[in-house]
């Protein structure tokens, strides 16, 4: 058994503090730095056949950092570009790391919430949230995923051919940097596929072929079978005890939730029909777009909510991406038309209402009305035979 003074972000604690299985915790970055590190200084299964996305390999891994065996330990869902995007950190010790990591995410906020973009920088309020505060006590990447996402947004608005391939370089990387996170990635790349934004798309497949065929002999062979068969069964009835302990579908707020707590699903069922729904959706707004139906920002907007509502895989902290929405939807200077005065007042509050944290600890249903109740309302309002937001008549 563990005891306190065990490596940083390993250690007996108060379940508040992280994933914990009587008094287990494991704390989200130090584990995802810790598997990146030990990929990168081959201290993994991969030199026996293993990949480093085999369960053997999360269990050796995490029992080299806690200093002893154990039978728990996080999934290491993000593709190999995280490996990447951890590598300048990997000299570095997990508590310096994690110390970087929260400072960038601190950069994030203020890029994305500067009053010329957010009106009076009120998305700073939202750090202050209890939630904003598990973003960075667990070292989550909602953040900087939210600016990757809004530059993206704002790029796509911009006339593409202005600067030849370099914007198109420039957003392909970031696009490649949300690979990370496959779900996130694949909703933003269906929006610029709306969009039309080819060369974007095409540099970022490139980027992560190139990348990926350079980091495989460091994940191992057979890596992606492993991969995909740790995303299929991330959910407490396919993940076995090695994982279903850190599972917590009353903490979030997306259908999943809906469908298993409130319905009475098996976890496994809910992810399922969650993940067919967000995929029709996702189909249905590229469509949209396509055909010059719906503005960019409602595009970026609805993908963003449809994430939130429907992708299984929505941790609790996913939710400061409304920053986004707010930051896109509701000008920064002129007068506020009544829509976008909704969106003003409504997308903070969602931050306040998460089921992981405050007075609403366990109670997922009001953020994923008010979730569904934004998502209606900007289809409504960016819809062709309506008015468009102010800022998305792109």
């Amino acid at each position: 058994m563990l005891e306190y003074g065990s490596p940083f972000g390993i250690t007996l604690s108060e379940p508040e503090n992280g994933p914990s299985h009587a008094g287990f915790t494991i704390v989200d970055f130090p584990f995802i730095f810790n598997f990146a590190q030990k990929a990168w200084r081959h201290q993994t299964t991969v030199s026996s056949g293993s990949s480093i996305y085999s369960v053997e390999n999360h269990l050796k891994v995490t029992s080299a950092w806690a200093g002893q065996k154990v039978g728990q330990s996080l999934h290491f869902g993000y593709s190999p570009t995280m490996l990447w995007i951890l590598a300048p950190l990997v000299p570095f010790s997990p508590a310096i790391a994690y110390f970087i990591f929260n400072i960038a995410g601190l950069f994030a906020v203020f890029w994305i919430t500067r009053p010329n973009r957010c009106r009076w920088g009120t998305g700073l309020l939202l750090l202050f949230s209890p939630l904003a505060q598990l973003c960075f006590v667990l070292g989550q990447t909602s953040l900087l995923t939210g600016a990757g996402l809004l530059y993206l947004a704002e790029k796509s608005r911009e006339d593409s051919h202005l600067n030849g391939w370099r914007d198109p370089l420039i957003s392909g990387s970031v696009l490649w940097a949300l690979t990370a996170k496959p779900p996130i990635a694949l909703a933003a790349a269906l929006v610029l596929m709306s969009l039309r934004r080819w060369r974007t798309i095409f540099a970022a497949v490139t980027f992560t072929v190139i990348s990926t065929l350079i980091i495989s002999p460091l994940v191992g062979a057979n890596w992606m079978n492993d991969y995909i068969h740790l995303l299929k069964a991330y959910n407490q009835i396919d993940a076995g005890p090695v994982f279903s302990w850190s599972i917590y579908p009353e903490f979030m707020a997306n259908l999943r939730a809906i469908l298993n707590v409130d319905i009475g699903f098996t976890d496994d069922v809910a992810a399922y029909v969650s993940a067919i729904v967000w995929l029709i959706v996702l189909a249905y707004l590229t469509i949209l777009g396509l055909r010059y139906r719906l503005s960019a920002v409602a595009l970026w907007s609805m993908s963003i909510l449809s994430y939130l509502l429907f992708c299984p895989h929505v941790g609790p902290t996913e939710v400061l991406q409304v920053l986004v929405i707010l930051s896109l939807c509701v000008s920064s200077k002129d007068k506020l038309f009544w829509h976008e005065l909704v969106l003003f007042i409504a997308l903070p509050f969602l931050v306040f209402i998460s089921p992981a944290t405050g007075s609403l600890y366990g109670i997922h249903l009001p953020l994923f009305l008010g979730q569904l109740f934004l998502f209606l309302f900007i289809f409504m309002t960016c819809s062709k035979k309506n008015i468009p937001l102010t800022k998305a008549g792109v």
